[in-house]
């Protein structure tokens, strides 16, 4: 039994040849795409599937709904036809199972033989494998042995509120705005007459903003910013844009949803999952991107593709990592990359990664390519040990990784939409010319050297350690490194700056002045708080 739950429910549209469906939009003619993180990905999810299906190795059950999400994401991205229809066909004997029609039983004494008192259906499950048949090309009237269309339109309402889709089930009715839209979608596509109660019902859950709420409410929607849905919108905006000859009132529910959002959209591309002020996940940000593709949002979406392929396990040979096994998967979030990139994709994650994946595929398409011209700039000067260094690399295709290597240590980092990524390291104690080098994935390799300096007790050497009041005396400090800036302080006060010689060093004369006895002299390098020196001498008559 699957309650279409939200992460698994997120899925793109279809890029097959289907009668009365539009598709995921190619990229824009100007912004090239790159071929390469959509091949991997489908590598990747077809290789999750048994039999047509995934198998859940945590539970040891098949999942019907995230096989219908593969099947949807493959579809999408085109030429997979064979690995489509196998899924249709592995999915079709358990639409009558447990995942559309729900076979409820009693267990009556004395023998406990069982005895079924209701047949139910979900009304989510049935609206997305409707739309998963038309896609796969099925005849969704006998596909599964059940009448998809008929399934869906006996649970569309007819009063109070005409459209809305439910769920006659005693185990619940779980049935909200992103089942809805496949309702919508799936009964147009049928030209089935309940299809323009079941949009109408679907533009009652947009709010006055353009958003779409998730929960079901017969009332229309207020300007409420809490009820703001990322994923709802976002996949009300793909079955409604795969409606033809859209009405209206469609056309500027779209429209409206596309101003909330490209408003949503972070700077980075991302956008947050669930209610929109959440944290930025894959699965909210690929729904989004390609529901702004399909409103004409190219670079936006592009900007989103770039954001989610960052995710993508696709490792470098130079950086160790646990998920070179998995090549193609996507993260959920940032959390998840770091902990399989030290554990591999424990059985544990493994169904957030797939779920986090198979929907994502689609919106690869808007990745874009780039001819790598590699870069690599780090700070210039000085910089003391012990502090934060950035080092910025550029010319890398976006989305995808570099290598760097600081210390000893090879650490990814994934390029922004820009091309360019930045790393922020900590230099390491003592004094070095310390290396920072990068390599891309064609191999080209860069570096920088960057000159820190450590603690260090300076040392400074008057020529003489008794001078006559009124007299000059030379004052060389030595430990410095070449060109290191000097300040001389002689009695608290600034005598002279400088910077040090080729050889370290620094040298100047001194007035001692009138006052007798003894007097301090100290010399402070570039990072006065750490290189540091003092002596006295003693002023006599």
């Amino acid at each position: 039994m699957s309650y279409l739950p939200r992460l698994g429910a997120l899925v793109a549209t279809s890029a097959l040849t289907i009668t009365g469906l539009t598709l995921v939009a190619p990229p824009a003619a100007h912004a090239a795409a790159d071929a390469r993180p959509v091949a991997i990905a489908t590598k990747w999810v077809k290789n999750q599937l048994t039999d047509g299906l995934i198998h859940n190795d945590q539970y040891n059950f098949d999942d019907i709904g995230l096989s219908i999400d593969a099947g949807f994401g493959l579809a999408a991205v085109g030429g997979q036809s064979a690995t489509v229809g196998q899924i249709a066909d592995a999915v079709g004997p358990q639409l009558t199972t447990g995942y559309v029609q729900s076979d409820e039983y009693d267990y009556p004494p004395p023998s406990f033989d069982p005895v079924l008192v209701q047949v139910g259906y979900y009304g989510a499950q049935a609206a997305k494998a409707l739309v998963f048949g038309q896609v796969a090309g099925k005849d969704t009237a006998t596909w599964g042995g059940v009448d998809l269309v008929d399934a869906v339109e006996d649970r569309i309402a007819a009063a109070p509120v005409a459209g809305r889709l439910n769920s006659d089930s005693s185990y619940g009715d779980y049935t909200n705005t992103i089942g809805q839209a496949f309702a919508a979608r799936g009964l147009a596509a049928a030209s089935s007459s309940k299809a323009s109660d079941a949009v109408a019902f679907l533009l009652r859950q947009q709010c006055t903003a353009g958003y779409f709420r998730l929960a079901l409410t017969d009332a229309t929607c207020d300007a409420d910013s809490a009820a703001a849905d990322t994923d709802a919108t976002a996949i009300a905006v793909q079955q409604l844009a795969a409606i033809t000859s859209p009405t209206v009132a469609v056309t500027s529910a779209l429209a409206a949803a596309r101003t909330w959002l490209l408003g949503a959209q972070r700077s980075d591309g991302s956008f947050g999952g669930g209610a929109s002020t959440t944290v930025s996940n894959t699965n909210s940000t690929a729904a989004a991107g390609i529901a702004l593709a399909k409103l004409g949002e190219e670079d936006d979406a592009a900007q989103a593709a770039v954001w989610v392929r960052q995710r993508q396990a696709d490792e470098l040979n130079a950086c160790p990592s646990a998920l070179f096994a998995e090549t193609g998967a996507l993260a959920y979030n940032d959390e998840a990359t770091a902990a399989a990139r030290a554990d591999g994709i424990t059985v544990g994650a493994q169904d957030q990664w797939r779920r986090a994946t198979a929907p994502a595929i689609p919106v690869l398409q808007f990745a874009p390519a780039a001819v790598p011209a590699l870069g690599l700039t780090g700070p210039s000067g000085y910089r003391r040990a012990g502090t934060a260094a950035a080092y910025t690399v550029s010319g890398v295709v976006p989305g995808d990784k570099v290598c760097f290597t600081v210390n000893g240590v090879n650490r990814p980092v994934a390029a922004g939409a820009n091309g360019t990524a930045v790393l922020t390291t900590v230099l390491p104690a003592g004094t070095a010319n310390r290396t920072v080098a990068v390599k891309d994935r064609v191999g080209t390799s860069k570096s920088v050297v960057t000159k820190v300096l450590g603690s260090k007790t300076l040392l400074v050497t008057p020529a003489i350690k008794r001078v006559r009041q009124g007299k000059f005396v030379k004052v060389t400090v030595s430990g410095l490194a070449a060109a290191e800036s000097v300040i001389l302080r002689y009695q608290g006060v600034v005598v002279a700056t400088g910077k040090a010689g080729a050889n370290g060093t620094f040298a100047r004369y001194v007035n001692v002045g009138r006052r007798l006895g003894t007097a301090g002299i100290a010399a402070y390098g570039q990072f006065p708080a750490i290189r540091k020196g003092a002596t006295t001498i003693t002023v006599t008559r």
